[in-house]
C-alpha cells in the first residue's frame, strides 16, 4: 500500500469513527431536548436569520470586550476559512494533483497565520491576564481546546510546504511551490535548503505527518466536541437564532394550567433551557456584569448554567437525578439575584439565565424555603395588595395635601391613567415625590387619575420571587379596575409596575397603551404645556433595570435632562450597560448576610468617581430608596444628593420642592 493509499483509507476510517462518536454522544442531549416543554421559537425567522448573522459573523456582543472579542474572531474565521482547507487537504489524497486556486491559497494561510495569533492571544489572557470572570470556568478543557487548534494550523503548514515533494515521488507531478501560499512557500524553501525536500522517504513523511496532524486531529476535535464546553461551536448558531424576540421584560410566557412555574427536573424546563445549559462558552462574561456575585454573594450566573449543564451530564451517564433547586444550585445563589438581566444582555449566546433562576426560586417556594422577611411580604401582597402590609383605603392617603384633587378614574373618565405603585404610595420619603409628580401633571394641564384603593401590587417580584399564582391573583384584581376604568392611556413612575403592566399583563390580554413618567413628561415639554428654565447643574443619571435593559428605555430620561439645561455625565456603566441598584427580584426586603459591598454603594462609588457631579438622578422609587442610603453609607451625603427627575424639573418649573435642601444653586 503506497503512502497516499494508506492516506486514503486513514480518512475513511477516521471520518467515519469519529462522526459516529460524535452521534452517539449527541443523541442523549438530543432526547432530552425532545423531552423539555415546548417554546414557541421559530416565528419571524427572516428576522431571526439576520440577526444570527450579525452576531455570528459579525460578533456585535462579543466584540463589546475588545481583546476577548478580536481574538475570538481570529480563531472563529479561522474555524471558517478551515473548512476551505478540509476540502483541498482530502481532495488531494484522492485526486492527486489538486491545489487550491491563488487566492484561496493566500486567505487560508493568512488565517492560519491569524489563528495562531489568536491563540497567543488567548493563552497570554488565561496565563497572565487571568480575568476574575473566568473563575469556576474548566481551564483545562480551555487549553485542550487551543492545543488542539494549534496542532491543526501546525498540521496545515506542514502539509501544504510538503506537497509539492510528496506529489512528486508519488505521482511523479510537478506541482511549484506557490508564493499565494506564503507559509508553505517560506518552509518550502527551507526544506529545499535543508536537502529535506529531495529525500523521498523525509518528504512522503513530513505530507504525511502534516496531514495527520490537520486532518486526523479535525476529526478528534469532533469527537472531542459533545464533552466540551466548546460544543458552542455547533450550538451557538441555532442558540442565537432562537434567541427570545417576545417581549425582553416578559419573564415567562402564558403558562397552561397543568403546567407550573417551578423547575425541578429538567422535563421542567423548555427546549431552550436545555439548548442553554450545553451552549454556555464559560467565558464569564456574566459573571463579571452581576451585581450579586460584586457584592460577594455565593451567586454567578455562569456556574448556575454549568452546575445544571454537569448535573444533566451525570443524569445521562446513569447517575440518580438531584434536585436542581436546593441541591444542583443552592438555595443561595438562587436568592441572591436581583433578576437585572445584566448577564442576558452580556452573553455572546444569548443564554436566558433569569427565567431559570426564577423557575427553580418557585420550586424553593413550593417548599417553603424562603428567609422570613420575603415570606412576610408575600403574604402582605396576598392580604393586602402591597408590600407594606397596609391596608387598601390608605393607598391613595398620599394625595392629601394637594391643591386639586385626583380623579378617580373608576368613577369618572380620564385621558391619563397614573398606576403609582407601592413604594410610591406608603413610603413617606415618596409621597412627597408623588405629590410633587401630581403638581407637575396639574401645572401642565393633564387630564389624568388614579385607582385609590382599586390599585394593588402589579405583581412583578411576586413572580420573579417564584409566586406564579400570587402573581396572577394581583394581576386580576388590578385587571379588574383597569378593565372598567375609562382612559387612553396608562403611566406609572415606577419601573417594575410599568414592566408588569407591559409585559407581563399582556398574556392575560392587557393592551393598553404604557409608558413611564419621563416619557410623559417629554411629551408635556415638547407640546408646549411645560416649559423648564435652564438648571445649569452638573448630574449623572442611572438606568434603573426595569426601565432601561427590559424595557429599552434610555433616551426619554435623557432627554427630559437635557431640556431642563443639565449637564449629563455619563458613569462607565451606563445605558444597557447599567449596574443594578441591587433592590430587584425581591432583594429589596431579603437579609443581606454575607454581602461585602452593597450594589448600591458600588454603584454610588462610581459615581462619586466623576468630577464635580453633585447630583445623583433616578426615575426609580426603589432607587431613590437604594441610593439615598447608599450616599450616607459610603460617605458621600456631603458631596452629592440623590433626586429624582421630578425633582428636577419641578424646580426647572418653579414649583417649590418640600425638601429645601433640594434647591438648585
Amino acid at each position: 500500500m503506497t503512502g497516499q493509499e494508506g492516506l486514503a483509507v486513514f480518512t475513511i476510517l477516521i471520518f467515519a469513527g469519529a462522526t459516529a462518536y460524535f452521534i452517539a454522544r449527541m443523541l442523549p442531549i438530543l432526547r432530552v431536548l425532545r423531552k423539555a416543554r415546548a417554546t414557541d421559537r421559530l416565528d419571524n425567522w427572516p428576522s431571526r436569520l439576520g440577526f444570527m448573522l450579525g452576531q455570528v459573523f459579525g460578533h456585535k456582543r462579543l466584540l463589546q470586550k475588545r481583546l476577548s472579542g478580536i481574538l475570538h474572531f481570529f480563531i472563529f474565521s479561522g474555524f471558517v476559512i478551515l473548512f476551505i482547507d478540509i476540502v483541498a487537504s482530502i481532495g488531494q489524497v484522492f485526486v492527486p494533483g489538486l491545489k487550491l486556486d491563488a487566492a484561496l491559497a493566500f486567505i487560508v494561510d493568512l488565517w492560519v497565520a491569524l489563528v495562531l495569533v489568536g491563540i497567543i492571544l488567548a493563552v497570554y489572557q488565561r496565563a497572565i491576564i487571568r480575568p476574575e470572570r473566568y473563575h469556576g470556568s474548566d481551564e483545562k478543557d480551555g487549553y485542550v481546546i487551543l492545543g488542539m487548534i494549534g496542532v491543526i494550523m501546525v498540521g496545515i503548514m506542514l502539509h501544504e510546504s510538503f506537497y509539492p515533494f510528496a506529489a512528486h515521488y508519488w505521482y511523479h507531478l510537478q506541482v511549484r511551490l506557490d508564493p499565494w501560499e506564503f507559509l508553505g512557500y517560506t518552509l518550502g524553501h527551507l526544506w529545499l535548503q535543508t536537502g529535506m525536500a529531495s529525500t523521498p522517504v523525509i518528504a512522503e513523511a513530513g505530507y504525511i505527518t502534516g496531514y495527520v496532524l490537520d486532518i486526523g486531529m479535525v476529526f478528534a476535535f469532533l469527537a472531542y466536541l459533545p464533552t466540551s464546553k466548546h460544543l458552542h461551536i455547533f450550538l451557538a448558531v441555532p442558540s442565537i437564532f432562537l434567541h427570545k424576540t417576545r417581549p425582553a421584560g416578559e419573564l415567562v410566557p402564558p403558562l397552561t394550567e397543568d403546567a407550573g412555574m417551578a423547575i425541578r427536573t429538567f422535563q421542567d424546563m423548555n427546549w431552550k433551557d436545555v439548548l442553554d445549559v450545553f451552549t454556555c462558552t464559560e467565558c464569564g462574561r456574566c459573571q463579571a456584569v452581576c451585581p450579586a456575585h460584586a457584592a460577594g454573594q455565593p451567586l454567578s450566573p455562569k456556574m448556575v448554567i454549568l452546575e445544571l449543564r454537569d448535573a444533566l451530564r451525570q443524569e445521562l451517564a446513569g447517575a440518580e437525578p438531584r434536585a436542581l433547586a436546593g441541591d444542583v444550585v443552592s438555595a443561595e445563589e438562587l436568592w441572591a439575584c436581583t433578576t437585572c438581566g445584566a448577564c442576558q444582555e452580556a452573553c455572546p449566546v444569548f443564554i436566558e439565565h433569569v427565567p431559570k433562576i426564577a423557575g427553580l426560586r418557585a420550586a424553593l417556594l413550593e417548599d417553603g424555603e424562603i428567609d422570613k422577611n420575603s415570606q412576610k411580604v408575600l403574604v402582605a401582597w396576598d392580604r393586602q395588595g402591597n408590600s407594606f402590609g397596609q391596608p387598601l383605603r390608605r393607598r391613595p392617603n398620599w394625595t392629601k395635601g394637594l391643591d386639586v384633587a385626583i380623579k378617580d378614574a373608576r368613577k369618572e373618565p380620564v385621558d391619563w391613567l397614573w398606576f403609582v405603585g407601592d413604594f410610591a404610595s406608603y413610603d413617606p420619603r415618596l409621597q412627597e415625590l408623588s405629590r410633587l409628580v401630581a403638581r407637575l401633571l396639574q401645572r401642565a394641564g393633564l387630564d389624568f387619575g388614579i385607582l385609590y384603593e382599586g390599585e394593588s401590587n402589579a405583581g412583578n417580584e411576586a413572580l420573579r420571587l417564584g409566586e406564579y399564582g400570587l402573581f396572577e391573583s394581583l394581576a386580576q384584581k388590578n385587571l379588574k379596575w383597569l378593565n372598567e376604568a375609562q382612559y387612553r392611556q396608562i403611566f406609572t413612575t415606577d419601573p417594575h409596575s410599568l414592566n408588569a403592566l407591559r409585559n407581563e399583563y399582556r398574556k392575560l390580554g392587557f393592551d393598553k397603551p404604557v409608558k413611564h413618567y419621563t416619557q410623559v413628561f417629554v411629551d408635556l415639554i415638547d407640546q408646549g404645556r411645560l416649559s423648564p428654565a435652564p438648571l445649569g447643574v452638573r448630574v449623572t443619571y442611572h438606568d434603573p433595570c426595569y426601565l432601561g435593559r427590559w424595557n429599552r428605555i434610555f433616551d426619554a430620561p435623557r432627554q427630559l435632562l437635557e431640556k431642563m439645561g443639565v449637564e449629563l455625565v455619563e458613569m462607565p456603566r451606563h445605558g444597557p450597560n447599567s449596574f443594578c441598584c441591587g433592590a430587584g427580584g425581591g432583594r429589596i426586603w431579603m437579609e443581606e448576610d454575607g454581602i461585602k459591598e452593597r450594589p448600591a454603594d458600588n454603584r454610588i462609588k462610581e459615581a462619586a468617581s466623576l468630577e464635580d457631579v453633585g447630583y445623583f438622578v433616578v426615575a426609580c422609587p426603589k432607587d431613590m430608596s437604594m441610593f439615598s442610603a447608599a450616599v450616607q453609607s459610603t460617605g458621600n451625603d456631603g458631596r452629592m444628593k440623590v433626586v429624582d427627575v421630578a425633582e428636577l424639573l419641578a424646580q426647572a418649573v418653579g414649583l417649590t420642592v418640600p425638601d429645601a435642601e433640594l434647591a438648585i444653586k
